[in-house]
């Protein structure tokens, strides 16, 4: 039985930017939550007792929210310095988890908990799942259940190939072939390294269907939101997500519609509408005639009266002024959006949007995506926004802008 697991988190998220310039990205919250949370809870339901995350970048923040407890989990921490590489970061944790399997799993991605006790249950085993950008992530091949090799972001790959989640279950003499590895002229020593003593002994690939979504670029925190929302009320999501409830304030002439749950304090005023599947956090307030469309609000957020917010995530003590239109956005902590902002998420027919990301043209994949609005960042009455642009942390757009481009 696997008791021990190891969570990757020390990295510093840079493709992620705007959303992760001042936080860890396994503090990202997908539905309200942390993903670090889900995680937690997920190993949980799979049978592990304690949890060791390798801290680095903003190590404060992910310690002072999980202590050393988390839901009967014990936590320890252990710290790597530089980014050396997913097996030195392994190695860090040594002192926490050897002389027994144990499993890793990358802190930024979601991981639902049915994947996890599927690959806790089998040492060695290497959870894989199909992706429709498989180039992005290591392709394995795999023959009659196991995993004979990773082929890591090749240039050209099936489509929907099967591809490595990142999440491993190890035995212990795991620990021994990554001390033995010789690092990479980059330095690092590379978990994926250790792959021909893992085929030797005989790596099982776990295949998981809708299990994973990788949180990678700003717009994955709307995907993997989208995802666990549309698994709202099953059983693969039951131990992640409270049930639909309105705990809060509702005017007798707002309408909720399907699976909304309003969070204590929270308060919806008159003649609003939300349609599920939405969370409305603790202590927001949606004002008078607003729409709130498969939308997560985060908490202590303003929306004034009018607004029409669809398909987004807002996080913490957002304000979003009157009329404002979004859709297909994230926006971050205390992110200010003056009155009158439209944000258009639709490109031409059949073209999918694009992003720049450190200064390289992403293909998003998404044929409706809007902005990405970093933290403390203050958007001017009546600017429009056009697909895929971000504006970064405490950035300030004049009033009656276009945004074509990043703010940087």
């Amino acid at each position: 039985m696997v008791r021990k697991a190891v969570i990757l988190a020390a990295g510093l998220s840079t493709r992620t930017y705007p959303l992760t310039v001042k936080k860890p990205k396994p503090l990202l919250k997908l539905a309200n939550e942390p993903n670090l949370s889900h995680l937690i809870r997920g190993l949980k339901c799979a049978g592990i007792e304690h949890v060791v995350i390798v801290v680095g970048f903003e190590r404060q923040q992910i310690e002072s929210k999980f202590g050393n407890s988390f839901e009967g989990v014990r936590i320890d921490y252990a710290l790597q310095e530089q980014a050396l590489g997913t097996g030195h970061a392994v190695l860090q944790a040594e002192g926490f988890v050897k002389g027994e399997p144990f499993m890793v799993v990358n802190g930024d991605d979601l991981l639902l908990p049915d994947a996890l006790r599927d690959g806790a249950r089998v040492v060695p085993s290497l959870i894989v799942a199909w992706h429709h950008q498989p180039q992005r992530f290591g392709v394995v091949d795999v023959a009659n259940g196991y995993v004979h090799r990773i082929c890591e972001k090749p240039k050209e790959a099936p489509q929907k190939a099967l591809v490595s989640t990142g999440a491993w279950t190890l035995p212990a003499e795991a620990l021994e072939w990554l001390r033995k590895l010789t690092p990479a002229e980059d330095g690092e020593i590379r978990l994926p390294d250790i792959m021909p003593n893992l085929v030797q002994v005989g790596l099982r690939a776990v295949v998981t269907e809708g299990g994973w979504i990788p949180v990678t670029y700003p717009w994955d925190v709307l995907l993997a939101t989208k995802h666990l929302l549309n698994l709202w009320g099953t059983e693969r999501v039951d131990n992640l997500l409270p049930t639909p409830e309105v705990l809060g304030e509702v005017h007798p002439s707002a309408e909720l519609v399907g699976d909304v749950r309003v969070e204590a304090g929270a308060k919806i005023g008159a003649g609003s509408k939300i349609v599920g599947p939405s969370i409305v956090g603790a202590g927001s307030v949606v004002g008078e005639g607003c729409d709130i469309v498969r939308t997560v609000i985060g908490e202590n957020c303003q929306i004034k009266q009018g607004a029409h917010i669809e398909d987004s995530v807002l996080f913490d003590n957002v304000q979003v002024g009157e009329d404002a239109e979004i859709e297909w956005s994230v926006f971050g902590d205390n992110a200010v959006v003056g009155k009158e902002v439209k944000v258009f998420s639709k490109v031409p027919t059949g073209i999918t949007v694009r992003s720049v990301v450190k200064g390289q043209l992403v293909d998003t994949g998404m044929e409706r995506f809007g902005c990405v609005i970093g933290d403390g960042a203050r958007i001017g009455d009546r600017c429009v926004f056009y697909p895929g642009v971000k504006v970064w942390v405490d950035k300030v757009v004049l009033p009656r802008s276009e945004v074509i481009e990043d703010v940087r």
